[in-house]
């Protein structure tokens, strides 16, 4: 089941679902995979930040299609600020198109927020039923190797 950790690329093109008080907001983002571990970045100014903080239960969407059909993953979350200027390095170094926007970790624009999953909702390509995944978070959460 977390095996679906495994299947993810290192940078993929997501979903990212926030609240801003009681009103649902979605963008895209890039979700960050390394080492079993999901991470998304972005401004300390972004309109994300500040709804994270009030609210930082989160859902991201990864839609996959092949020639059986359509299919998705689906994580259900919470997203935790990381302020370890290490861990906001490797994870820089890991997904170098961090740099494209800030100049290094210690950058104070710079935020970066570990995923934290509770749920994973799978629907294979070609399905028509998702499976269903509970997580316990505490079991994914290791230290970064740097």
């Amino acid at each position: 089941m977390t095996d679906l950790l495994d299947t993810l690329k290192p940078t993929q093109m997501v979903l990212v679902a926030t609240c801003e008080g009681m009103e649902p907001r979605l963008r895209p983002m890039t979700l960050i995979a390394r080492e079993r571990r999901l991470w998304l970045a972005t401004g300390a100014t972004d309109h994300k930040t500040a709804q994270i903080a009030a609210n930082p239960n989160s859902e991201f969407c990864l839609l996959y299609q092949d020639a059986a059909g359509n299919g998705y993953l689906r994580g259900r979350g919470v997203l935790t600020p990381v302020e370890e200027i290490a861990v906001k390095r490797a994870v820089a170094d890991f997904a170098p198109f961090i740099y494209a926007y800030w100049q290094d970790a210690a950058d104070p624009d710079y935020r970066l927020f570990e995923f934290i999953p509770r749920q994973l909702r799978y629907l294979k390509p070609g399905d028509m039923l998702e499976e269903v995944f509970n997580l316990q978070a505490s079991i994914l959460i290791r230290p970064v190797a740097g």
